[in-house]
């Protein structure tokens, strides 16, 4: 039986693959394109933030199953904002320690639903060996105590040194939890300028590491990170030189099987991003500020946790072109009074929101434009799913066609992904998502 290695490249843009693909610049990816299935078209999760994006992957759910709303989202179960880093201004604002403790454990063994199971979850229980490459979602039923690097240990006042976390039969956490190194250990880049192991040439040097000890599991993930970061700084469509890289890194873990022709006749291979990103527009005037926009209500500070006695009103939590804003006390009468305020602005391409049980709202702004929607109906949708509606469809770029066919435009299975972030654990909140070139 084959093996499967799946190659997680964050913020794949597929405009950016095609063309080097075409170009030739990408030899590895080029070669396994020619010799497999290659779509262009894939729906991410939405919110399309990494933690969203991987939970959906490695449970086949979206959020409202899996329990992982956004980077950062408000917990109603304890009063607070959790950020899992999303910023390197959040991480100073609400300190390493716990932005730490909230990605590398409270993720996986909190947040993320223990009633959906893990792909490591459930191959391991039917007697498969499975393998984590620096993916964010790890959560399986294999112990590790994580070891963090000195100075790390040091920002996190030692209070994570020995943690205890789970994962699959072969894990690795970058500089926190990995395989003894094979070789020189400087090869594998590492400290605080290279993200402690948190980085591509990291995560290619230990899976191909892997595959050469002949440790190679049944199913290995390798999450290559750094194109995120790459998109931001550059633009997503100048991320060509990035994905060349990761190219580079998969050629290597090929190599470990004595020629590409091999690999592939030992293994089946998956190259997927998370999610893409979205171009901006230059100015200030493209960035909307949802603290001004609502400076008339009282809100949570991410440093803040929220009490019967103290009298905030909602929680801001942004998620680059989308945000939510959780509803913390007299919920319809502040509910409708954000929704009066947000609606105004013409940057935004939706706010949605729940109405009742299996009954929800969306609206469009600047405009009278309005949507109400619920599972269940005369009409169906191009992936199977049944709906009622009533209102103005375009406001999520879709229209009726045919035999009461709900068709898409470029908001992919948009009434499900709008379900899933407003039904992602307990808690009142308005979605809004921002209008193409707006952030």
């Amino acid at each position: 039986m084959k093996k499967v290695i799946v190659f997680v490249i964050d913020s794949l843009h597929p405009v950016v693959l095609g063309r080097i693909l075409s170009e030739g610049n990408a030899p590895a990816l080029r070669f396994l394109a020619k010799q497999g299935i290659y779509f262009d078209r894939v729906i991410s999760s939405f919110p399309t933030m990494t933690p969203v994006a991987m939970s959906s992957m490695i449970t086949g759910t979206w959020s409202d199953r899996h329990g992982v709303p956004g980077f950062i989202w408000y917990n109603k179960e304890i009063g607070e904002i959790v950020d899992y880093g999303a910023t390197w201004q959040s991480i100073v604002k609400i300190g390493p320690e716990k932005v730490l403790r909230n990605l590398l454990i409270k993720l996986n063994e909190e947040h993320l639903n223990p009633q959906t199971p893990t792909l490591y979850e459930r191959l391991e229980a039917r007697g498969y060996t499975t393998g984590n490459v620096n993916f964010m979602i790890h959560r399986a039923i294999n112990p590790y105590r994580a070891k963090p690097p000195f100075l790390l240990a040091l920002a996190t006042r030692f209070r994570l040194t020995q943690a205890d976390v789970s994962g699959p039969s072969h894990l690795t956490l970058g500089q926190l939890v990995h395989p003894p190194f094979s070789g020189l250990s400087k090869a594998y880049p590492r400290g605080a300028f290279h993200r402690y192991g948190f980085n591509d040439s990291f995560s290619g040097k230990i899976a191909a590491q892997i595959v050469r000890e002949g440790n190679q599991p049944d199913l290995m993930v390798v999450y290559f990170p750094d194109n995120d970061k790459y998109s931001h700084q550059h633009g997503p469509l100048r991320s060509g030189p990035s994905i060349e890289h990761v190219d580079s890194q998969v050629a290597a873990v090929l190599n470990e099987y004595g020629s590409w022709e091999k690999a592939l006749e030992e293994n089946v291979f998956i190259v997927t991003g998370d999610h893409a990103q979205s171009t901006v527009g230059l100015g200030n005037e493209y960035l909307i500020n949802l603290d001004r926009v609502l400076k008339s209500f009282k809100r949570l500070k991410a440093t803040e946790e929220a009490s019967e006695d103290k009298d905030q009103e909602i929680a801001i939590c942004p998620n680059e072109r989308m945000a939510f804003i959780y509803i913390l006390q007299r919920t319809k009468e502040i509910l409708d009074d954000v929704v009066g305020v947000l609606c105004k602005d013409t940057r935004h391409a939706q706010i949605a929101w729940k109405v009742s049980e299996n009954l929800y709202c969306v609206l469009q702004g600047g405009t009278e434009k309005q949507l109400l929607f619920s599972r269940v109906g005369p009409y169906q949708d191009v992936y199977g799913q049944s709906w009622s509606c009533e209102g103005d469809l375009s406001v999520v770029d879709a229209q009726i066609t045919g035999e009461k066919t709900i068709e898409f435009g470029k908001f992919p299975d948009a009434l499900t992904r709008l379900i899933s972030a407003l039904e992602a654990r307990d808690g009142s909140r308005v979605v809004v998502s921002a209008a193409s070139g707006y952030e």
